[in-house]
């Protein structure tokens, strides 16, 4: 919606329906009313039903045929292979899939800009950045990869720059080569970024919101452990960047630790300079390797 439109929709809606707002459902978040696609979170059936009812008092409507019910649990996998918001919830099925639409993105891309010399190495590279790299790092902030993971993910992002260039065998460029000539930086990197950068937008949110419970909840000690191997979530993955930091005591294995991030995330330069130091260690990693 255009800035004029919207402003004048936004005192409309103000002015007619401000007391309707506070005095009804305080809690239900106004940007709703302007949503299209929408992901509503609970631990009951009985909640997600209720959501129609409340919605239809602001004159919003379900789209019954489009609605998806999905149920989560620890022993079932089908979930993983649920699409919302355009990203599969399992972190491998997504990035298998985003590595595809990334390579169908380049094959179009290649055929229509990136023949011949008559568009520039820059404008290629622009092209690419624009319309396959995002592609392939969309939502990547919520991946949990394994080491392994991130490493294929490199030499995929490795071999799309040399398609670009259209860098052929047998001629051969290392690594720091071919990312200083596309003004580029492994992938790894830039998931990182993303990942630390989308924690400290959920640590400084309400901690009544989905996000922060389940993260709360994920580092109770109550009640039995699951069995079975030990899954990479992201507090895992997250704790492992900190592992990368030499002389550091900052970790991420309980509430404890949880509650100390939260109190840094408020901090905004704090954090800026934290997601720095675990970038800089984790890009001094690779360059040992």
């Amino acid at each position: 919606m255009k800035s004029d439109l919207f402003t004048l929709e936004e005192r409309y809606f103000t002015k007619l329906n401000l007391l309707f707002w506070q005095s009804l459902h305080p809690v239900l978040p106004r940007e709703i009313a302007y949503a299209d696609d929408v992901d509503f979170v609970a631990f009951q059936d009985i909640d997600i039903e209720e959501v129609g009812k409340v919605l239809e008092k602001y004159n919003l409507q379900v789209n019954v045929d489009k609605t998806e019910f999905t149920n989560l649990s620890r022993g079932e996998t089908n979930w993983q292979t649920t699409k919302k918001v355009g990203t599969l919830i399992g972190d491998q099925e997504d990035i298998e899939r985003r590595k595809q639409l990334s390579s169908a993105a380049l094959v179009k891309l290649k055929n229509v800009w990136l023949k011949g010399d008559k568009i520039t190495k820059n404008t290629k590279l622009k092209l690419f950045k624009a319309l396959v790299k995002s592609v392939l790092t969309y939502n990547c902030g919520t991946w949990a990869p394994t080491q392994s993971q991130e490493e294929r993910l490199n030499a995929f992002h490795r071999k799309q720059l040399k398609k670009v260039l259209n860098i052929k065998y047998p001629v051969k460029i290392t690594n720091s080569s071919l990312y200083n000539k596309c003004n580029e930086r492994p992938l790894s990197i830039i998931i990182l970024e993303s990942r630390w950068r989308l924690f400290g937008h959920i640590l400084r949110r309400d901690s009544q919101i989905p996000a922060n419970q389940a993260m709360s909840g994920y580092f109770v000690t109550e009640g039995s452990k699951f069995k079975g191997r030990p899954l990479t979530t992201l507090p895992v993955v997250l704790n492992r960047d900190f592992s990368r930091i030499i002389n550091s005591s900052l970790q991420l294995k309980s509430s404890h630790d949880l509650e100390h991030l939260r109190s840094i995330a408020q901090q905004r330069d704090e954090w800026t300079k934290l997601t720095a130091r675990i970038r800089e260690a984790a890009e001094a990693s690779q360059s040992e390797h």
